[in-house]
């Protein structure tokens, strides 16, 4: 059976564009491989010392015999913790830039051009009968946006939109203002990102 020029070029595209982002997420997962298992592995430990100290085997804070402190055990585990975090924040956040020029790529070379537009790529996914996610995608750009260039109309404009992409303690604080330094990606987040990208993207179909 031969397919109509139209829809083997849809079938195609939507082939390579799965498979370019099945890439991208089994990409991300190996970089925070390491950090997940070193979480976990501290997690472990703290578990097992809170064990021992339940038996009276072990201390949280270790002490001579003045009282004087010689080790706190909180607080060697929460900077190793914090630590661990800081890695993950750094990739979530290159992730999500690197999710979202993928999905630019991927339109402008759908429609043939060399700058994005959001509206144009929804208008056009529209009219191929695809139902994209308006809301991630306009989460994600303005993330990306707020990422790279931090302060300003993207900031502005993803507070009112997704004010849960800030941390709100630090928005609070009297003078503060939507920035890359209150930008607060999740894992969570990501995943609803490649979420809306999987969604929005083109229907992987059998040809008969």
């Amino acid at each position: 059976m031969t397919l109509p020029p139209k829809i083997r070029s849809q079938q195609i595209w939507a082939w390579l564009f799965h498979f370019r982002l099945g890439e991208l997420e089994r990409a991300y997962r190996a970089a925070r491989s390491t950090s997940d298992a070193e979480r976990e592995s501290l997690e472990q430990e703290w578990k097992k010392l809170e064990e021992a100290v339940a038996r009276g085997e072990a201390a949280f804070v270790e002490e001579d015999e003045e009282g004087n402190v010689l080790f706190d055990h909180g607080d060697h585990a929460g900077d190793q913790i914090s630590n661990v975090e800081g890695v993950l924040e750094i990739l979530r956040e290159a992730f999500t830039i690197s999710l979202h020029h993928f999905w630019e790529r991927e339109l402008n070379r759908r429609l043939k051009c060399n700058h994005y537009s959001e509206t144009d790529a929804i208008a056009h996914l529209k009219a191929e009968g695809l139902t994209p996610d308006e809301d991630g995608l306009k989460a994600l750009r303005l993330t990306t946006n707020v990422a790279k260039h931090s302060a300003g109309k993207s900031a502005d404009e993803l507070w009112v939109f997704r004010p849960d992409l800030f941390d709100a303690k630090a928005m609070a604080e009297p003078g503060a203002v939507p920035s890359h330094e209150h930008l607060k990606i999740t894992d969570e987040v990501l995943n609803s990102f490649f979420k809306a990208v999987r969604a929005s993207g083109p229907e992987r179909r059998r040809p008969f």
